[in-house]
């Protein structure tokens, strides 16, 4: 959810290291450990019922988020709370995003990471700008061109190849297909959110404007008190089962504290010092060390299908955004 992060000053040069060599180590350390997430969300998948998984990690998540948001925020705020609190109408716009980047997307990415490969997985997500800029036709009234429309096609030709033509064949492969669609509707659920940030930060009607990160901390809460109900059943029916052993907390531990939290943080740093476009090009990196943590992880396979189902969907993420540049309707 870096979209609403401040731009900075480092967008109009074009040094590779502008902004300092550490921001750039940081910023490929955000893209590994987003990485190895797929690996530990398959090993949680595979050994914890998939609710309770979830519920775990944003316990964990959401008061680091809180102190983060509490330290960066207080003293900016004259006459107001010393951090953002929802109100009203803001509530329930919190409250949607919630739903769809913290309760949906959680359940479609830990269903997903039970079925299919990390690798496979890894790959997949990076189609999610693309369902951004489609999901800004109804909710931001972008333009539909024949640049979205290509990259659409493109993009999901690329889609097609990482699912049928996986290396990864000891999945059985309904399950794996199931796996994979799965987390396409996690990315999908992620576009929404995307969009209806973008909603609350692109308006001027707003009088009290949460920041970026206050939007994440209220969204990580509500998302984990509609997660409650789910791992509660999860909890009373799977017992002893639901409940991780050290491996698995030590995993918990850090989807929560350092593919979150401190990824998000040292991401939200490099937006600020070198821009968001320059940022964003580490995102890219993502699916390959996603693909080697399943390889040395999990035993999984490479091959032919990863590289040309990346470059295709790429290219077609490439198309989709510059369809979202557009002007609106």
């Amino acid at each position: 959810m870096s979209d609403g992060a401040s731009a900075g000053t480092g967008e109009g040069t074009s040094g590779f290291f502008d902004g300092g060599f550490s921001i750039h180590l940081k910023l490929l350390i955000v893209a590994a450990s987003w990485g190895l997430a797929w690996a530990a969300g398959r090993e949680l998948a595979l050994a914890l019922p998939e609710a309770i998984v979830s519920w775990y990690r944003y316990a964990i998540t959401i008061p680091l988020f809180f102190v983060w948001l509490y330290f960066k925020e207080r003293g900016s705020r004259e006459g107001k709370p010393a951090i953002f609190i929802p109100r009203g109408d803001m509530f329930w716009k919190l409250a949607w995003i919630a739903f769809f980047s913290t309760f949906l997307y959680q359940l479609f990415f830990m269903h997903g990471m039970a079925r299919t490969a990390a690798g496979d997985a890894s790959i997949l997500i990076t189609f999610n700008p693309a369902f951004t800029a489609l999901l800004a036709i109804p909710l931001l009234h972008r333009k539909l061109n024949r640049n979205l429309i290509f990259g659409l096609i493109v993009g999901l030709a690329g889609v097609g190849i990482v699912t049928g033509w996986s290396p990864n064949t000891d999945l059985p492969m309904n399950q794996r297909l199931m796996g994979d669609f799965l987390i396409m509707c996690a990315a999908a659920c992620w576009a929404v959110s995307t969009n209806l940030i973008k909603q609350i930060l692109e308006s001027d009607d707003i009088e009290d404007k949460p920041s970026p990160i206050a939007i994440v901390a209220w969204a990580s809460f509500l998302g984990w008190i509609l997660l409650t109900p789910l791992a509660a059943f999860d909890l009373v029916t799977f017992g002893s089962a639901a409940i991780p052993d050290l491996r698995g907390w030590l995993w918990i531990f850090y989807l929560a504290s350092i593919s979150t939290v401190l990824a998000y943080a040292w991401f939200a740093d490099g937006v600020d010092k070198i821009g968001a476009t320059a940022s964003a090009t580490y995102v890219y990196l993502v699916p390959f060390f996603g693909i080697l943590s399943g390889v040395l992880l999990l035993n999984e396979s490479i091959g032919w299908s990863f590289l040309a189902g990346f470059i295709l969907i790429l290219v077609g993420v490439k198309l989709s955004q510059q369809s979202s540049n557009e002007a609106t309707t």
